[in-house]
């Protein structure tokens, strides 16, 4: 069930397939039909940044987890009815923080698999038989599509967690005030 900030849940239901599944379909087979394909040294490059940012992800769990733990501190120091709603509302925007983040770092760990498949096809194109070929020029463009979905997946669940982060550093500055 998808819900907002507040624990509520969403109503706009068809915002949310647009943004996390129809326009990464789109966008991929948009180009994968401009002739867009991931090579084996392009892979590589992939690789390493979906990499990095699959570890600051990591990181990023443990840092709204602590930030978590301190907002419930607050709440045994000070019990008055706004400091409470406020704990209430900061534990739902967490757990969708990390449920977000638990997403990214699993299409980032699909994203690294599947670029590691590339370099299987690249492997395969070398070996000369008529019956690879038929298979290999059907296998990678499908590979690139999907390539292409998880990876704009990707991108956009990255402006999630970016935006979010926004959220809670806002929050946080004005209730330090």
């Amino acid at each position: 069930m998808l819900k907002d900030y507040n624990g509520r849940r969403v109503k706009d239901r068809w915002i949310f397939i647009t943004y996390y599944y129809n326009i990464p379909a789109i966008v991929a087979l948009t180009v994968v039909l401009l002739g867009a394909s991931i090579t084996s040294e392009i892979s590589n490059y992939f690789i390493t940044g979906i990499s990095i940012f699959a570890g600051l992800f990591f990181n990023l769990l443990l840092v709204v987890a602590d930030k978590m733990n301190v907002k419930k501190r607050i709440l045994d120091l000070d019990s008055n009815e706004e400091t409470k709603n406020y704990v209430i509302r900061y534990k739902h925007f967490s757990e969708q923080l990390i449920s977000q983040i638990s997403y990214a770092i699993v299409i980032s760990l699909v994203l690294i698999i599947l670029m590691f498949l590339t370099h299987f096809g690249t492997w395969l194109s070398t070996i000369d038989a008529i019956d690879l070929t038929n298979f290999i020029s059907f296998y990678i463009p499908i590979l690139d599509t999907v390539i292409f979905y998880f990876g704009v997946k990707f991108i956009i669940m990255l402006f999630v967690i970016l935006s979010s982060m926004y959220v809670m550093l806002l929050d946080d500055l004005k209730i330090k005030k």
